[in-house]
């Protein structure tokens, strides 16, 4: 008599569950996910103490598209940024990761980094330092277009600003060239610096030809020193938190005074022949 086709099939599991043991203790252990190449380094650096390297490193992940740097990477960056004297990545860095890790143990000393951090940074946009900021609007069916673009440059104390806008840049409403005072310039960069649409990331978004409404974009850059913070965005929560931060720059092209004109020194008025 065949035994049922169920019977048999329980009989055979039963017979190999050995078979299937003896394969299964040979597997690997699954393994923790690893760290990515960049993130991995940036860590062996930064705990070695090689600030510069570690700081260079953390940089390069953060360009990583797949890769989200994790709050501890944040704070390493930051503190490393710190260590190797590059106060603007130290301030971005530290300011993040604070806004993640609200109750962080060690909040008190990294809260005094980063007001060591704004510090320098304010001194050293009176040594060289530039601001330039540009949003434009592509013209559509229903109105036109429009430009605007400012730029804030500093030296050894000495501040210009140049700005226009308009419908074309050929031909502006607005334009400006002027030598300012610095102490308004430097209050505008301890305005971005604590803007935050100038402290947080922008992802990066794709000019798409087919997406609906007016094709617009926005740049702003600081510069301080050797380090640059450069954010732009295109459309959505990105474009209007920095369209923000574009019309207070713009907002002070047009405001702040300028400096006066020197008053022109006369020659000297030749003096009589002695006899």
């Amino acid at each position: 008599m065949t035994p049922p086709r169920a019977a048999l099939a329980f009989v055979l599991i039963v017979m190999l569950l050995p078979a299937f043991r003896d394969a299964w203790g040979q597997l690997p252990e699954p393994r923790a996910r690893e760290q990515p190449a960049p993130l991995a380094a940036a860590f062996r650096h930064f705990d070695a103490g090689r600030w510069e390297e570690a700081a260079e490193a953390f940089e390069a992940a953060s360009r990583e598209g797949a890769v989200v740097l994790p709050p501890g990477a944040l704070k390493s960056w930051g503190v490393a940024a710190s260590e190797a004297s590059r106060p603007l990545a130290a301030y971005v860095r530290l300011r993040q990761y604070l806004a993640r890790e609200p109750q962080a143990a060690d909040r008190e000393a990294l809260e005094e980094r980063v007001a060591r951090a704004r510090e320098a940074l304010a001194a050293g946009a009176a040594r060289f330092s530039r601001v330039l900021a540009t949003a434009e609007r592509r013209p559509d069916e229903e109105s036109g277009g429009e430009r605007h673009v400012v730029r804030v440059a500093a030296r050894d104390g000495e501040v210009s600003v140049e700005g226009l806008s308009g419908l074309r840049v050929e031909a502006p409403l607005w334009r400006r060239a002027e030598e300012i005072p610095l102490a308004p310039y430097l209050d505008l960069v301890r305005r971005l610096l604590d803007a935050p649409a100038v402290i947080d990331d922008v992802p990066a978004q794709r000019f798409d030809p087919n997406a609906a409404g007016p094709r617009r974009g926005v740049v702003l850059r600081v510069v301080i020193g050797d380090e640059e913070r450069r954010l732009e965005a295109l459309r959505g929560e990105p474009y209007d938190r920095l369209k923000g931060a574009m019309d207070v720059v713009l907002e002070f092209a047009h405001k702040v005074p300028a400096l006066p004109d020197p008053e022109p020194v006369e020659p000297p008025k030749p003096g009589k022949r002695r006899r």
